[in-house]
């Protein structure tokens, strides 16, 4: 099953020219600089686009081609823009109970939405009494709520604050795993890409530059930015059953050994193999890509160490990384600019 995208429109500083397909499962993120397209994209898969040649189907629906409009709530697509489209002269009970009565069948229960979004408090008021991120989670709730078959979300965390965050990412990955339902989310934060994404869209002027699952795009420039992600074994604070975690690791803080240190203070020492070489941003070092069970990440090595151990491609080598190297939404989430390098 898949969401199969073609269109081209114009736009003000070149156009927007895509023909992509997405899997229909899992969280994909569209990822890209101020003004590649990204809204756009959304906008088209939609049917909100402006007067171009389109073409958009969803698990073998046809949505729209140049005889065929299907509307917007005839998609059931639930959509939550970067400014949350609340209907002002509503409360937020009568805004929600809109995108609830819009369905026709619910497989989520509004008391697990109203409480998961933290709105129960926030029903008797109308959407100019609320800050920017209250509307945000009233707009996510509502769209929810309507029980759609694509969710679409545009920054749907830049007005909320970390901790309320960090229980809106939770809370998607529960709403797409329990209910098998696709989301498509646009976002500048490389902590929510890194987090909370399956698939990786990235757009450049208007095309697409590369798509695919996440630890393949993670391993591409610029997503790759000196960023790894690995499966390592170590106590996390508030995880009591094994379980598979998401974590990131800087290159910059991963050193590489060639046989294991004993008796030393970093407790992760990963035996991996040297998978590739690339170009590193800063003169003077190498940008070693590991590999260790089919996982990848990186580390930033000297010119100089890269020759005193005799380094290549294919040598078994052990990684070292110290536990508050390991970025974990349980340990500190972090928010940095898609653009932002380490």
């Amino acid at each position: 099953m898949t969401l199969s995208v073609k269109a081209t429109l114009a736009r003000q500083h070149f156009p927007l020219a895509v023909d992509v397909t997405l899997p229909s499962t899992g969280i994909t993120a569209i990822v890209g600089a101020s003004g590649s397209g990204k809204t756009s994209l959304l906008e088209v898969i939609a049917g909100l686009a402006p007067t171009g040649t389109v073409e958009v189907s969803f698990n073998e629906h046809l949505w729209q081609d140049a005889q065929t409009r299907m509307p917007l709530a005839a998609r059931r697509i639930g959509l939550v823009l970067q400014e949350p489209s609340l209907f002002p002269h509503l409360t937020v009970l009568e805004n929600l109970r809109y995108g609830w009565q819009r369905a026709a069948q619910h497989y989520v229960s509004w008391d697990e939405v109203i409480n998961n979004c933290g709105v129960a408090d926030l029903l008797t008021q109308k959407p100019s009494q609320l800050s920017g991120g209250q509307q945000q989670r009233v707009a996510f709730a509502r769209a929810i709520l309507a029980q759609p078959q694509l969710l679409l979300l545009d920054e749907p965390f830049s007005a909320l604050d970390e901790a309320t965050r960090q229980q809106f990412v939770d809370y998607l990955r529960q709403v797409a795993t329990r209910y098998e339902l696709p989301v498509l989310f646009v976002s500048h934060q490389l902590s929510d890409i890194a987090e909370v994404s399956d698939h990786v869209v990235l757009l450049q002027r208007g095309q697409v530059l590369s798509s695919g699952p996440l630890p393949q795009q993670l391993r591409q420039e610029p997503l790759r930015s000196l960023l790894g992600m690995s499966v390592v074994s170590t106590p996390l604070p508030g995880l009591n059953e094994p379980s598979q975690q998401r974590l990131r690791i800087y290159a910059r803080d991963v050193s590489l050994s060639l046989q294991p240190v004993p008796h030393s203070s970093v407790r992760n020492q990963i035996t991996c193999v040297i998978f590739a070489v690339h170009e590193s941003h800063r003169a003077g070092e190498h940008l070693v890509e590991l590999e260790c069970q089919r996982q990848y990440f990186f580390a930033l090595v000297s010119d100089e160490a890269w020759q005193q151990l005799a380094l290549r491609v294919g040598q078994r080598v052990v990684a070292h990384v110290k536990a508050a190297a390991l970025h974990h939404p349980f340990i500190q989430p972090l928010r940095e600019s898609i653009s932002e390098t380490r």
